[in-house]
């Protein structure tokens, strides 16, 4: 379905995009990750065509964005939150003027908007001025819209931004439905690593427009450190514990010093047990003690910090 073949994009001299390449097939989901200002937003206006790119090329099945717009009927988008809609028209006016912008038949998109509605749960909405609703239902109904037509490739960005933990959930659910249906591609960014942790099966990472990581979530996780500790002790035994606590470990870890103990990053489980004997034995108390599994959010800030090192 959507094939970005070593695409790049440059503004003067600034270079905002560099050599990215990825698919989306009908049934994937799809995080495109990175900090502000990575690249992300450049890559999935230029899907759209809202950008002109140098070098490169960006196909959908097959045919290259840049000679054909007609792709677009089967592309939907959520961008910039929820700006993308008209917060003088209701939700379900809304989803009617954006499908028959993507030339959708009546017969057809009216009652997949009934589905859509109760879905995403704006059914007693439907009718409201969209300006008066929440930002959750505001946000919800640019999903409505993008969805209206029933497109193959559905792009977001940022689609958490300002809601609350049950509208997330729900619009999680909302994509898998989608997603588990077989017809539907969906490339997402997004800072929220835990909504991206629990929805997507492929991530791809890229730092100053250049791709650090492709790959499932699982490979991210083992490509890293599985496990977190954490130590912060008094000022005077800090320099003790910077001394002798590396020597208890393998070479095979990330150890970093921070402003009041130390940051270790590892793979085994039992591998901590040395440094707990140790401040046990010298009976060092310390202030802060935390051991965490490696989360998403974890595994890319790792990632970034490794990249920027490099």
């Amino acid at each position: 379905m959507l094939s970005v073949n070593q695409f790049s994009k440059h503004y003067g001299d600034f270079t905002a995009v560099s050599d990215l390449s990825f698919t989306v097939e009908k049934g994937d989901v799809v995080a495109l990750l990175g900090a502000n200002g990575s690249g992300k937003t450049t890559t999935i206006n230029a899907i759209c065509r809202l950008v002109d790119f140098e070098s490169g090329d960006i196909t959908f099945d097959g045919k290259s964005v840049k000679h054909s717009a007609k792709y677009l009927k089967r592309v939907g988008a959520v961008l910039g939150g929820c700006r993308n809609i008209n917060w003088r028209l209701s939700p379900i006016q809304n989803a009617e003027y954006f499908a028959r912008l993507h030339n959708a038949k009546q017969r057809d998109f009216r009652p997949f908007i009934q589905q859509l509605l109760d879905l995403l749960g704006l059914r007693e909405y439907q009718h409201h001025i969209t300006r008066t609703l929440s930002t959750g239902n505001k946000q919800k109904t640019a999903l409505l819209c993008a969805l209206a037509h029933n497109p193959n490739l559905l792009l977001l960005d940022e689609p958490t931004l300002g809601l609350d933990m049950e509208t997330v959930e729900a619009l999680e659910h909302t994509l898998k439905s989608f997603a588990q249906q077989g017809e539907h591609g969906f490339l997402i960014t997004s800072h929220d690593m835990h909504f991206i942790d629990r929805l997507c099966q492929r991530v791809i990472v890229i730092d100053k427009g250049k791709e650090i990581f492709s790959g499932d979530i699982s490979t991210l996780k083992d490509q890293l450190y599985r496990y977190e500790l954490n130590i912060e002790v008094a000022a005077d035994v800090l320099p003790l514990l910077l001394k002798e606590v590396p020597k208890h470990w393998p070479s095979n870890i990330a150890m970093t010093p921070t402003d009041k103990g130390i940051q270790i990053f590892y793979n085994l489980p039992d591998a901590v047990f040395p440094t707990i004997q140790w401040l046990n034995d010298n009976a060092i108390r310390p202030s802060h003690l935390s051991i965490n599994e490696l989360t998403i959010e974890n595994a890319y800030r790792t990632l970034l910090t490794t990249s920027k090192a490099h």
